[in-house]
C-alpha cells in the first residue's frame, strides 16, 4: 500500500510540476492585456500525434505474446513466429534507439526462435520467459512505461531446471 500511495504521490507531484513550469501560450499572454470586443479568442486544436511504426508492432507484439502465453502453458509449442516481427529494426527513424536497441531487438528474435525450437512444454516456458526479460530490459532503457504490462506476460509458478 505504501508503494501505491508513494507512485500516486509521484505521479501527482509530477503533474502540478509540470502545469506550474509550462510557457504561456500567446493566447494566455493576451488574455492579461485588454482584448478588443470585436476580437474573438482562438481556439487551438489538438495536436495528437499518431503512433510510430515501431509502437503499433510492439502493441501487436504484445497482444499475440499474450496469447502466445496462454498457448505455451497449454504445451503448445509454436512453429514459427510472425514474420512481421523481424521489422523490429527497421520500425522506427527515431535516432535515440542505438547499438543497444539494435542487440535487445536481436535477443528478443533468437529468444523467439528459441521457443519454436522447444521439445517441452518447459523449454517453451524457459525460452517464454527470457524473451519477456529481454522486453522489459529494452523498456527499463527505452520506454518505461509498459513495464508493468511486460512483467505481467511472464509465466510465473515456473521453476527452470538449473
Amino acid at each position: 500500500m505504501k508503494i501505491k500511495n508513494f507512485i500516486i504521490g509521484g505521479c501527482l507531484f509530477s503533474a502540478s510540476f509540470f502545469v506550474a513550469c509550462q510557457q504561456p501560450t500567446e493566447t494566455e499572454s493576451q488574455a492579461s492585456s485588454p482584448v478588443p470586443a470585436e476580437q474573438e479568442p482562438v481556439k487551438k486544436e489538438l495536436d495528437v500525434n499518431e503512433p510510430s511504426e515501431l509502437a503499433l508492432l510492439m502493441r501487436d507484439m504484445y497482444d499475440r505474446n499474450r496469447e502466445l502465453k496462454t498457448q505455451i502453458k497449454d504445451g503448445e509449442i509454436p512453429e514459427s513466429f510472425p514474420e512481421d516481427w523481424l521489422n523490429i529494426h527497421t520500425a522506427t527513424s527515431n535516432e535515440t534507439l542505438n547499438e543497444t536497441f539494435e542487440a535487445l531487438a536481436e535477443q528478443y528474435l533468437n529468444n523467439m526462435e528459441a521457443i519454436t525450437k522447444a521439445e517441452t512444454k518447459e523449454e517453451g516456458i524457459k525460452a517464454y520467459n527470457n524473451m519477456i526479460s529481454t522486453c522489459a530490459s529494452c523498456h527499463t532503457i527505452y520506454c518505461q512505461g509498459p513495464l508493468a504490462k511486460i512483467k505481467k506476460l511472464k509465466i510465473k509458478d515456473f521453476q527452470a531446471e538449473s
